[in-house]
């Protein structure tokens, strides 16, 4: 009886560790990325999205969210000075919504180019449930700056997004902000405060996509991704 109890028990042990061992394999690595965010969207300035109230126009808010990744890393590579540019529309339903994903060429890899794409197609826009046949993914250079009162972002002739922040009235030498945003989308990603501006310029052109937002709403703030 002993011996029998003895062998469960081993039988027990080896399969927990090849339980752990087939999770840790195929869970995908580990990853973690953080950073700068700047956006972009359809709203007049102050988008009424992020109060939990209907968009400014066509009760539709398409947005071109820019996510330069400070620090980062997926399994054993670094991310470090990534950036990607996401853009969608955040109040499609799936079945109607599309999403255009910018990749730097110039800046990442092979294998960073693989793990950006994973981290933001199946966790970061992975809410937006989007069928694989409309996303498009381009691998091109992307050039940001980035200043206390500017944020910018150009991909060629297909995106320039130009945010200039808000000063406040109050005390001109702080943006004008947004603390505890009422909408889920990234709620607990972003930081807490998101400084406000207005999109100078903000023009897209990709495909059958295309608008200008020129003089609409725009923030700035702080993000932090993880896969656990």
């Amino acid at each position: 009886m002993a011996r029998k109890m003895k062998y469960l028990w081993l039988g027990f042990v080896v399969a927990i560790a090849f339980y752990s061992n087939f999770n840790a394999v195929f869970a995908g690595p580990v990853w973690s990325i953080e950073g700068e965010y700047f956006e972009g969207c359809t709203c007049n300035p102050g988008c009424p999205c992020l109060f939990g109230s209907e968009p400014t126009h066509n009760k539709t808010c398409k947005i071109a969210g820019v996510f330069h990744i400070q620090k980062g890393s997926y399994g054993q590579y670094s991310l470090d000075g990534q950036t990607v540019i996401g853009i969608t529309d955040l109040t499609a339903t799936p079945d109607k919504n599309w999403i255009v994903f910018y990749i730097d060429d110039k800046k990442a890899s092979a294998v960073q180019k693989n793990a950006l794409l994973d981290i933001f197609q199946n966790h970061v826009f992975g809410f937006a449930k989007v069928p694989q046949d409309r996303i498009t993914v381009r691998y091109l250079p992307i050039s940001t700056e980035s200043s206390e009162w500017r944020k910018k972002a150009v991909v060629g002739d297909r995106l320039t997004l130009d945010i200039e922040l808000l000063h406040g009235a109050g005390d001109p030498g702080k943006p004008t902000q947004i603390v505890n945003k009422n909408f889920s989308i990234w709620a607990k990603e972003f930081d807490m405060t998101l400084d406000m501006g207005k999109a100078t310029t903000h023009r897209f052109n990709e495909d059958k996509y295309e608008w200008n937002y020129d003089g609409r709403s725009g923030f700035a703030t702080k993000f932090h991704f993880t896969s656990d």
